[in-house]
């Protein structure tokens, strides 16, 4: 199976700080990637160095077979890659229609940008319920709901998410993990950041812990079901 996108020798940095040191991963076409650590380990600055949203970066990142690694972030989201971020960045004071409209890509027919809302809508009915509520005024999980929606819209090939259940209330949690199991059974290609690896490791086929900025456990999700590995990487 061919790579999505490929990760070589990434070293990111804030400032002067180093955050990752020599990071590989891959991606496939299809299917969802786990990548998993303790809170400061380095697993949003992964993410944030994919898109180029970092102050300095060394090493190689290739998507679709195209490296990718300086260009600026807007070019690369127009590649059909979408970022979730964990603060999520909706527009607090557009309603809940209104961010996913700004979202769809230009060029469409309306009965096209209609159907691709329909599709969020179905996925999250909430976020129908509350069509011309303001975003701001949302959930934490509807919000998250609402980001995630709002990458859905693109069609992206590759989407990125961080922390997607964090701090969620677990009515929502389930929400959110029914929709990623959705686009897995889609073949939708899937980077996901998470400390919750019990309620996200279903999701994953493959999936990476990382630790003090470096990749420390690489393996399937069977590979990291293992409770050693939590207490070890994943336990606070």
């Amino acid at each position: 199976m061919s790579d999505l996108l490929t990760v070589r020798d990434l070293s990111a940095y804030y400032g002067e700080s180093q955050v990752l040191f020599d990071v590989d991963i891959d991606v496939e076409k299809n299917g969802v990637i786990g990548i998993f650590g303790r809170n400061g380990m380095g697993k949003t600055t992964l993410l944030d160095s994919i898109v180029n949203r970092i102050d300095r970066k060394a090493g190689t990142i290739r998507f679709r077979g195209t490296d990718i690694t300086d260009w600026p972030t807007h070019d690369i989201i127009r590649q059909d890659i979408a970022y979730v971020p964990e603060d999520r960045e909706i527009y607090p004071a557009l309603s809940v229609r209104e961010n996913l409209e700004v979202a769809t890509p230009k060029g469409l027919s309306d009965e096209v940008k209609a159907e691709r809302i329909r599709t969020v809508y179905d996925r999250f009915e909430r976020l129908e319920e509350r069509a011309g509520q303001r975003g701001g005024t949302l959930s934490g999980g509807e919000q998250q709901m609402l980001a995630i929606g709002r990458a859905l819209v693109t069609e992206p090939d590759l989407l990125l998410l961080d922390e997607p259940t964090e701090g969620l209330a677990p009515i929502i949690v389930d929400d959110v993990v029914s929709a990623l199991e959705e686009l897995a059974a889609r073949d939708q290609a899937v980077l996901l950041v998470e400390q919750n690896i019990t309620k996200t490791l279903p999701l994953i086929e493959r999936g990476y812990i990382i630790e003090g900025g470096e990749i420390v456990v690489e393996g399937t999700a069977d590979r990291l079901s293992d409770e050693t590995l939590h207490e070890e990487y994943l336990t606070i």
